[in-house]
């Protein structure tokens, strides 16, 4: 007898965020390639604060930018920065994926330092007004999940940061009003997986992350419900960024200065 084509798919339902971003690691950069957009994004910044290596006078010594990466993954980014005359610290609360850094780090040369640490621990470990540029990119900062917790983040950058610093964040246009329904995020997708996210309705205006990561062998990966985010919207943004004593906010819809707009899907804000 010939095997049934019915066969279940086996489902294998893994518990928490971090477990899931172990597990698929091997398909991360796939899923979220480096968009090409964001190093020229930061040099024009570095640009803007007066840090640019090739503006320095004759006879004085080359600036260095002094730039953190938090939630940096594999370090795509931070490593690309380095090799642009960034100096660059990474941090990321996944093991695997600072070890995946490092040893991107050694292969290509990278002088930048990558840390397992969270965002909410960065203020204990790093050095108060060490930092010229921090970026927190990738719809991160919601993962924090907890008002609270999301403000004292706002003051903490705004401590590691130098005078004249910026603080750039990118995460998803939440609108005021869509706490109540669902949101299915833009399909990730390469060769060899598929990833399909939905933001569902959760208690005290929270969001509950559902995902699936479906191999090519019919095998599916699916987080547990138990992953929480808190949409936060722009005003969120403006008002406790304010209240940790920034003095500027501007918005884009990208990175490449697309202006801001409430039905684009991303916001990218940069805090000075």
């Amino acid at each position: 007898m010939g095997h049934s084509s019915h066969q279940q798919d086996p489902v294998v339902v893994i518990e928490s965020l971090q477990e899931f971003y172990s597990d698929i690691l091997e398909y991360y950069d796939e899923l979220f390639p480096l968009d090409p957009s964001i190093p020229g994004f930061i040099l024009a910044l570095r640009q803007q604060i007066g840090l640019d290596p090739q503006q320095k006078p004759a006879d004085t010594p080359v600036p260095f930018c002094r730039l953190l990466g938090i939630g940096c993954a594999t370090g795509t980014l931070e490593n690309r920065l380095a090799g642009m005359q960034f100096d660059v610290t990474g941090i990321d609360r996944n093991p695997q994926m600072i070890e995946t850094a490092k040893r991107r780090m050694k292969r290509g040369f990278s002088t930048a330092r990558f840390f397992e640490m969270s965002a909410l621990e960065m203020r204990r470990f790093l050095k108060e007004g060490s930092f010229n540029i921090i970026t927190c990119l990738d719809n991160m900062l919601p993962y924090i999940a907890d008002e609270t917790l999301i403000k004292k983040f706002f003051y903490d950058a705004k401590n590691l940061l130098a005078d004249g610093g910026r603080l750039v964040i990118q995460v998803f246009t939440f609108d005021e009003n869509e706490s109540a329904r669902a949101l299915q995020l833009p399909e990730r997708s390469s060769l060899r997986v598929t990833l399909t996210r939905m933001h569902l309705p959760a208690e005290e205006g929270k969001k509950t992350l559902a995902a699936e990561l479906q191999l090519g062998n019919g095998r599916i990966l699916q987080l547990a419900r138990t992953t929480q985010l808190y949409p936060l919207t722009r005003s969120d943004i403006e008002n406790w960024s304010r209240e940790a004593g920034f003095t500027s906010c501007e918005l884009y819809g990208n990175f490449d200065g697309a202006p801001w707009n409430r039905d684009g899907e991303y916001t990218v804000a940069v805090l000075g």
